[in-house]
């Protein structure tokens, strides 16, 4: 039996499973290594009495819901509320994260399941203290930790219940006799990581200019050998280290640093330098490396789809000598690479670019008679997504403010003088990018500045006109529809010139919600103007190609539109 075939029943118990996984230690208390020796210990970092012996592994908490019985009958505590949620937005260069947030009784409980050494307390076999209390007392560091929420029904084995969020633990407000937990989805691990890390560490001594060997007082956040410390504006690169607190092999003034000698107390912060790399990788590697995803909740599939359409992208490279949020990182390499990145309803984090049309792209089919539920459309006309132009700043120094245009040494700047004229928009909306992740000197020159005319000439393209959001409420025959998906709608919230209804517009879905039985959804409506893809030798006319054949190009008349006036076509 599976989830599906409940759903499919006329009458059903539903059950919602909330799984909880905390850091546990392996050990056991007072054996070998472990010498800890007084009261026990609950097996958790914040209660360890023997922290050289402790051992980090992991343990699962279960909840189900509280007015069904025990599904499984195995240990897993009946103290689930409700639930409620907030699905993910796509935005440009940033995506809103999904939240949960559960809320549970707070009950007195016997700590069966939970203390290894509960029998042999003295208070056994009546413990005090209530379920959440006593849990976070035990577990203060919970934050970052991971929670899924699984939806079944009564009678289903506990594999048979079907995923449907996946995140980390973001807050806990314990009340009385309740206790409320603030989940984000998987992206939100991102700010909880910082690249490279706060340490505290200072140089033990005076250092003459270009000693090899530099003493600190500890070696413990540096990034091991070889990798770089900033000291004042001074970027000393490092082969080796030796005794405990020294670094060794020593170069300074690296990446054109200032050069000079330091005093004992002088700050050292590591630097994370990223060599040149793709930008899809290097987003894989702050997912799995940084921020601790396991590669299996990563869309590994569409990353590598989009690192190599239509082909491979410039490289880019940083030097990172402040603490920087790693989904800041992220972002800035979704924005320079004109993607969009979210969670998707399969639980993956996953990225698209952002392009209008793509051959062999599918497209739910949106009307006001088959799917749109009368009176509840309204249409943002998103003013705030239109740019008429956009400036790069770029090629910055080593340790210049990320946000000062006087770290920079280039600019590039892309416009559309057509939207800036009179008779147009008739002003400037410009959209500024501080990017460090390109420099001069790394990549063939020819390679960079390619890569930066088409990234301006693009978002510019894109972006000339606003791009206005639909937000309608589907019927439940629709729920299939995902977050990121794209669409054609037809509709009359929106009127061409005519006045008739626009017809087959493409839109991308940036927002879906399951409310009361129907599907809330929020359409991005792309710009007209499509990308040119070569199409096959036997691909008819334009008149008579179909909506897929369309997706490829066709040559324009003089003026530079279709047959049916549309917008030609553009390359990449």
């Amino acid at each position: 039996m599976t989830y599906a075939d409940e759903l499919g029943k006329i009458s059903r118990t539903p059950v919602t499973l909330v799984v909880i996984t905390l850091d546990y230690c392996g050990r056991t208390f007072s054996v070998d290594p472990c010498l800890a020796t007084g009261t026990k210990c609950w097996n958790t970092w914040k209660t360890c009495k023997y922290k050289s012996a402790y051992l980090k592994q992991s343990k699962d908490y279960k909840f189900t819901s509280a007015d069904t019985p025990l599904p499984f009958k195995t240990g897993e505590r009946p103290y689930l509320q409700r639930v409620k949620y907030l699905p993910t937005e796509i935005k440009d260069s940033l995506t809103v994260n999904a939240r949960e947030i559960y809320e549970f009784y707070d009950v007195p409980d016997t700590d069966v399941g939970i203390d290894p050494y509960v029998t042999t307390r003295s208070a056994f076999p009546t413990i005090p203290g209530t379920f959440w209390k006593k849990l976070i007392a035990r577990n203060p560091n919970y934050k970052g930790r991971t929670i899924k929420r699984y939806e079944g029904a009564l009678g289903l084995a506990e594999n048979e219940f079907e995923q449907k969020f996946v995140g980390v633990l973001d807050n806990i407000t314990l009340g009385k006799g309740e206790t409320k937990v603030e989940t984000v989805d998987l992206l939100k691990s991102l700010a909880n990581v910082e690249i490279p890390p706060k340490v505290d560490i200072k140089l033990v001594s005076d250092t003459a200019l270009d000693s090899a060997t530099i003493t600190l007082t500890t070696l413990a956040g540096l990034y091991a050998a070889p990798a770089y410390i900033r000291i004042k504006d001074d970027i000393i690169y490092y082969t080796g280290t030796a005794g405990g607190n020294q670094i060794t092999g020593c170069a300074w003034g690296q990446f054109g640093s200032t050069k000079e000698a330091h005093r004992a107390k002088d700050k050292v912060q590591p630097v994370r330098y990223i060599p040149p790399t793709n930008g899809f990788d290097i987003m894989k590697t702050l997912l799995e490396a940084d921020a601790g995803i396991d590669p299996a909740d990563v869309d590994t599939a569409a990353f590598d789809y989009w690192k190599a359409w239509p082909d491979m992208d410039v490289n880019f490279s940083a030097i990172i000598s402040e603490p920087t949020k790693a989904d800041k990182l992220y972002f800035e390499l979704v924005d320079l690479l004109d993607c969009k990145s979210w969670v998707a309803e399969d639980l993956k984090i996953t990225i698209k670019r952002n392009v209008p049309n793509e051959p062999g792209r599918g497209y739910k089919t949106i009307t006001d008679a088959a799917n749109i539920i009368h009176g509840s459309a309204s249409v943002d006309l998103n003013e705030k997504s239109r740019i008429t132009r956009m400036l790069l700043y770029w090629d910055r120094t080593a340790i210049g403010k990320v946000a000062d245009v006087n770290s920079y040494n280039r600019l590039d700047i892309g416009l559309d003088s057509d939207a800036e004229g009179d008779n147009d928009y008739n002003d400037i909306v410009e959209k500024k990018v501080f990017c460090r992740w390109l420099r001069s000197g790394y990549e063939t020159e020819e390679i960079v500045n390619n890569f930066i005319k088409d990234l301006l000439a693009r978002q510019v393209w894109r972006q000339r006109d606003a791009m206005p959001i639909l937000q309608c409420s589907l019927e439940l025959k629709d729920s299939d529809i995902k977050t990121g998906q794209f669409t054609k709608v037809s509709t009359d919230e929106l009127l061409q010139p005519d006045g008739n209804p626009i017809d087959k517009v493409i839109t991308q879905v940036i927002r879906r919600e399951m409310q009361d039985r129907l599907v809330k959804v929020k359409l991005l409506q792309l710009t007209p103007r499509r990308l040119a893809y070569i199409a096959a030798d036997d691909t008819p006319d334009y008149d008579s190609a179909s909506d897929a054949q369309k997706e490829y190009a066709f040559i324009t008349d003089d003026d530079g539109v279709m047959a049916d006036r549309t917008d030609g076509y553009y390359t990449y």
